[in-house]
């Protein structure tokens, strides 16, 4: 169905807001106020594609200038509420629930994502505050099967090959994600050095990859996951290729190990993980001196920049990008020597791009099977990646990283005076905490 798009200039718009019939029924004032907020919003992205209104009248309304490269079409008040509130949360709600749909090229439309509020203190609050009231081992499995345990909805367009859910590592910007993955896992598998025999760990260990392709040469894999479905998975994997390799349902906080390991994975982990240096007191735990660990992780230039959208419907919690001069720091303290860093946001935003891209050519697939709403919470998530890691501003960007534990290395963890005094009250306060947690005994997920 075409609409006829009126051009938003002043004259025009004033003109339709003294028509009853272009309000179409709809609250006049709401309308305009979402038009004035719509027009701001335009004026203030540099180079924003222009775009499209059409209301649930009809009567479209364009602004910026050429031809619009995408459409926000109401579906009813509410959408239009939404949209007027230049709230990221707002109109993600509002699109969830069927009352905006969004056409054309979204990654354009997600590129005015960095000029909408994000005006939700309680949101941020309280995700800073459960885990330190009760405790992350009695958070973390519920945060985890949010995103993890969604019915393997991730399985329908991640790679065929691996079903990696982290970056390959692209040759050209339209490659396929198979070979990009292949490539991906074997650098990492190169990295650690890894030879037949030796035992990996696998911290956060998906649907598999890493796992399966290592255990296909010869590695010992133990792979640990807090989600039932990829526990479920990876077993049948391991079962059906005859690998040397486990998986557990664990928690990275409360693991300890029977045996140190000779090399430690941790793929797109870290960032739900985000205290570096308890990860890496864990990690110089667990691996023996000479051992390698591998990291790829997204980050941002912000401490604590996490959208009230991933933390209500995707990664609730704790989950943040990875601040680098935090992470650096907690390496630099410990006993660990930083290899290798590479920049990794152009692998990652055409990793993104792809998954948003299967994900809407799959759309009948996955909406008769997981419904309509969790097909457009997953496409909000994959196209606003995409566009994240593009952005001009480059506030956002990704990197692959090794650390090395020296053979000779004395163990020891060189923190100030401060981080020392601020690690006996956090574990003071711990303590107490668990005390009186243990009068309400934890519910143990079912298997």
């Amino acid at each position: 169905m075409s609409y006829q798009a009126q051009t938003n200039t002043d004259q025009s718009t004033d003109q339709r807001a003294a028509s009853p019939a272009a309000a179409g029924g709809l609250r006049g004032a709401t309308r305009e106020r979402t038009v004035a907020a719509l027009r701001r919003l335009a004026g203030n992205q540099v180079d924003g594609a222009p775009f499209r209104l059409v209301p649930p009248d009809g009567a479209a309304i364009d602004f910026g200038r050429g031809e619009p490269k995408f459409t926000l079409r109401v579906v009813s008040p509410e959408g239009l509420d939404a949209l007027g509130s230049v709230d990221a949360l707002n109109i993600a709600h509002a699109y969830m629930d069927g009352h905006l749909d969004f056409e054309g090229d979204l990654l354009e439309m997600l590129r005015y994502q960095e000029q909408l509020r994000d005006a939700h203190p309680g949101v941020y609050i309280w995700r800073r505050l459960h885990p330190i009231l009760v405790g992350r081992p009695r958070v973390n499995p519920q945060w985890i099967a949010l995103h993890y345990d969604a019915q393997n909805a991730q399985l329908h367009v991640s790679d065929h090959d691996w079903h990696t859910y982290t970056p390959g590592i692209y040759l050209t910007d339209d490659e396929e994600l198979e070979p990009a993955a292949t490539r991906k896992l074997q650098a990492a598998f190169d990295w650690l050095q890894l030879k037949p025999g030796q035992h990996l760990l696998e911290a956060g260990c998906g649907w598999g990859g890493m796992t399966r392709f290592s255990g296909q040469r010869g590695v010992r894999v133990t792979g640990i996951t807090l989600s039932r479905r990829q526990e479920e998975y990876v077993r049948q994997k391991i079962a059906e290729e005859k690998l040397p390799a486990e998986v557990r349902y664990q928690d990275f906080f409360t693991f300890q190990p029977e045996q140190k390991f000779d090399a430690i994975s941790m793929m797109g982990v870290i960032e739900d993980l985000s205290d570096y240096r308890v990860v890496m007191r864990s990690l110089s735990r667990w691996l023996k001196p000479g051992g390698r660990v591998y990291l790829d992780f997204a980050a941002e230039r912000r401490r604590f920049d996490t959208h009230s959208f991933v933390t209500q419907h995707i990664w609730p919690g704790t989950f943040r990008m990875v601040f680098m001069p935090e992470f650096v720091e907690a390496v630099r303290e410990s006993p660990f020597e930083l290899m290798k860093v590479e920049n990794d946001r152009r692998n990652y935003h055409i990793w993104a791009k792809q998954m948003y891209q299967r994900w809407m050519r799959q759309r009948d697939e996955v909406v008769a099977e997981h419904g309509e709403r969790l097909y457009r919470t997953f496409l909000l998530l994959f196209v606003a990646v995409s566009a994240m890691l593009d952005r001009r501003s480059h506030t956002s960007t990704a990197y692959r990283v090794l650390l090395e534990l020296p053979a000779d290395t004395d163990g020891a963890f060189r923190t100030t005076a401060t981080v020392k005094a601020l690690d006996v009250v956090r574990g003071t306060g711990r303590a107490v905490r668990d005390g009186v947690m243990k009068l309400w005994p934890r519910k143990t997920p079912a298997a």
